[in-house]
């Protein structure tokens, strides 16, 4: 808060006046040029800390990302295996192998991100960079949300498959199975599609931002 105060002693004529004014002026103007420069530097110290977390985030997200893309290839060739199983129990013939429903994907990481929006250290980012973030983290969203309608999914048919033995399923829970089955190969379709575009996120980053940041 800056203060004015009055003169201690008094003053002679105009000149006196005017030059304890332009005194006054000057003391008000070097003062809010220093508030003004400490805003900026804390500004900057904020805006530099906020980057670093946040690409530090980026670089968890994008290994969790890499274990998720070859979890996906290896839950799509089991559910792929797992119909086969149940056409075969269909048909009466001996099943090859065993029903594996197992699934174990990473979540995303948005720490970095929510306390840069809650301490408004993006506002302080050129309008592009802003973008790129919000946009990948929107996408991060959509991600989490196919994941949690795929694991579902995948429980209930484990579930069935586990309820009897493999011989003794009925036909009925077979084409319960089946269903379960492929509504899981559709779900996964859907969420290796966003994780695809979730790469694509990581190397628009990437070659953006990440750069820049060290």
């Amino acid at each position: 808060m800056l203060e004015v105060h009055a003169p201690h002693s008094r003053l002679h004529g105009w000149r006196d006046f005017l030059a304890h004014i332009l005194a006054i002026a000057v003391g008000l103007l070097l003062a809010l040029g220093l508030e003004r420069t400490v805003e900026f530097i804390h500004q900057r110290h904020q805006l530099a800390q906020a980057r670093r977390e946040l690409s530090a985030e980026l670089q968890d997200n994008l290994r969790q990302w890499q274990k998720n893309q070859a979890e996906i290839k290896r839950v799509q060739t089991n559910l792929a295996h797992n119909l086969e199983l149940i056409q075969a129990l269909r048909m009466h013939a001996a099943p090859s192998g065993h029903f594996d429903y197992s699934e174990s994907m990473y979540s995303t990481l948005d720490g970095a991100w929510q306390a840069a929006r809650e301490n408004g250290a993006l506002n302080l980012m050129p309008h592009k960079e802003l973008m790129d973030y919000a946009w990948f983290h929107q996408l991060l969203g959509w991600v989490m949300d196919a994941k949690h309608g795929f694991e579902p999914t995948m429980k209930i048919a484990g579930a069935i498959a586990v309820s009897a033995a493999p011989d003794k399923i009925t036909a009925h829970d077979l084409d319960e199975l089946a269903s379960k089955t492929m509504e899981a190969q559709g779900r996964l379709e859907n969420l290796d599609m966003l994780e695809r575009f979730e790469g694509m996120g990581f190397e628009r980053l990437s070659e953006g931002k990440l750069g820049q940041l060290h």
